[in-house]
């Protein structure tokens, strides 16, 4: 394994984490006192070429309006709000007619000052965007989805044993089972990742519950796939006998269950272990949950990009494996809901594991509430 884990924790993202990450942006200044707007790069040069209004909008080429569908007016633009407020400003238009589709520019004004405190200037930044999807109608659509996905695997258990089913009947089941699994994390994971934004940043719901066995019972889950793919799904988790967890269930449970899924489906042979351990360091004590695989590994110049929403290694990208690049994005987000951490080391060709580490403040001993 690689020697240095790559640590995915809890820390919020900067405000401006991924603003410019493979978008076009644009830098203009506005000198107030000459009334002159200088386009500082190629992108703004372009937007300007092309018609985007920076200081006022020009009605006989309107390619601007708000989120809301309505035109923009001069008094809309940040570089002038900015201008005349004195104060930063901000806005995210749409905007038409500039290559496929309709994009987004989203749009940062801010006014600089001499030492005597007078406006001087004014500095913009816009970015071109993919429009933001409608939340709340992919999370409907995603849910629609799930439950004829769930009843359909549910009719297949109904079925004969497959040794009793016609060989030919057989491996035809045998593909339709496996299609509908498939397509079920797929609609759990486009649930996830919808959810959160649709809701607005849910609440998290910490209770205590009892560790061992609510990780016995995510083993328990992947087992039958482990089963009809030839691994050894190998569970230890006695570190975690006699200890409650203080955490949202349904979010940890979709975290791990997202690793375990994961770590059968990109692994041909061998075997999958799922353990608890504690970690000591320094004066900090954690209790380390691992899921190892002995798959493909993934490329040390993906193991970054991979925890991005559609974005799928060199093994997610076979057709055999029916992944949907969201499974390790929606993990990403729920370690930074419930303020925990994740590290993750691979060697292509050996395996991948992630272990994810909980704090002992929210840890406890099953005996210490109990009741007298």
């Amino acid at each position: 394994m690689t020697p240095v884990p790559n640590k995915r924790d809890s820390a919020p993202p900067r405000a401006d984490a991924g603003t410019d990450a493979g978008l076009p942006v644009g830098h203009v200044y506005l000198d107030v006192r000459r009334q002159l707007l200088y386009c500082l790069d190629d992108t703004a040069r372009r937007l300007r070429r092309e018609g985007v209004p920076f200081t006022a909008v020009d009605p006989d080429r309107p390619c601007l309006a708000t989120l809301e569908g309505r035109p923009v007016a001069d008094a809309d633009l940040p570089l002038r709000r900015a201008w005349l407020g004195g104060r930063p400003a901000e806005a995210v238009f749409r905007l038409a007619g500039h290559g496929p589709g309709a994009r987004h520019l989203q749009w940062t004004a801010s006014p600089l000052r001499d030492g005597n405190g007078e406006l001087v200037a004014v500095v913009g930044t816009v970015v071109l965007r993919p429009p933001e999807p409608d939340w709340q109608m992919l999370a409907g659509l995603a849910h629609d989805l799930r439950n004829p996905l769930q009843a359909l695997r549910l009719s297949l258990d109904d079925l004969p044993p497959d040794e009793d089913l016609p060989a030919a009947l057989r491996e035809t089941v045998g593909r339709v089972r496996r299609a509908s699994e498939r397509a079920l994390s797929v609609g759990k994971d486009l649930l996830e990742w919808a959810r959160g934004p649709a809701q607005g940043g849910r609440r998290v719901e910490a209770a205590w519950f009892s560790v061992e066995p609510f990780l016995a019972g995510l083993a328990e889950e992947q087992a039958a796939a482990a089963r009809r793919k030839g691994l050894r799904l190998v569970e230890d988790l006695r570190a975690a006998r006699g200890w409650e967890v203080q955490s949202d269930r349904v979010r940890l449970s979709r975290l791990l269950a997202n690793l375990l899924a994961n770590a059968v489906r990109y692994t041909a042979t061998g075997r999958v272990e799922f353990a608890a351990s504690w970690r000591q360091e320094a004066d900090r004590r954690q209790l380390c949950l691992g899921v190892h695989d002995t798959g493909a590994g993934i490329l040390p110049e993906e193991q970054e990009s991979i925890f991005q929403a559609f974005e799928r290694g060199a093994a997610g990208r076979s057709d055999s494996t029916g992944g949907s690049g969201l499974g390790l994005a929606v993990v990403d987000r729920l370690v930074q809901e419930l303020h925990l951490a994740l590290e993750m080391s691979s060697d292509v060709g050996r395996g991948t594991s992630f272990a994810l580490l909980i704090p002992e403040q929210v840890l406890r001993r099953e005996t210490q509430h109990a009741l007298p």
